[in-house]
């Protein structure tokens, strides 16, 4: 990433998605906030996907029970970025060729999720493409929505 304009460019073309909190956890070792939010906000899943040597070593359960996961990421030497970033629902989606070309984001309902890098630009890049997932699975669900909508319609027409 070459500056913070190009930040910018890229997150508005990441769907809507947004950081709401981001933690470096080397300066943050003192942080009730990130304490919080690896023992409470995150869920088992999220902390896997950030930080799965962690969550498979055989001391994962005792850093968990004695509200220890900061500890965690000290004992394995996790010092980079975290991030909560929400990722506005999509809806209403209207396809050319089978591409989606214009939707509804609703900034109001977001998704949460959360991403572990070392390095700022590899954080925008996990960024990126954490969104661009969860976007596809706005597409999925909508095309899904609209296939049983038209399989109903075909159910009740009399032939």
């Amino acid at each position: 990433m070459k500056n913070n304009q190009e930040a910018v460019e890229r997150f508005d073309q990441a769907h809507g998605a947004k950081i709401n909190r981001l933690f470096w956890i080397a300066g943050s070792l003192e942080s009730r906030d990130l304490k919080d939010l690896l023992n409470d906000d995150m869920g088992e899943s999220d902390f896997e996907k950030c930080f799965p040597e962690v969550f498979n070593s055989e001391y994962f359960n005792d850093y968990k029970d004695n509200n220890e996961l900061l500890q965690a990421l000290v004992d394995f030497r996790k010092f980079g970025l975290l991030a909560e970033i929400l990722i506005p629902e999509a809806d209403c989606f209207r396809y050319e060729n089978d591409r989606p070309v214009s939707w509804s984001i609703h900034q109001g309902i977001c998704r949460i999720e959360y991403v572990y890098e070392e390095s700022l630009a590899k954080l925008m890049l996990k960024i990126e493409k954490s969104a661009a997932i969860v976007f596809r699975e706005y597409i999925d669900a909508d095309k899904k929505k609209t296939q049983t909508k038209q399989n109903e319609k075909k159910a009740t027409v009399p032939e």
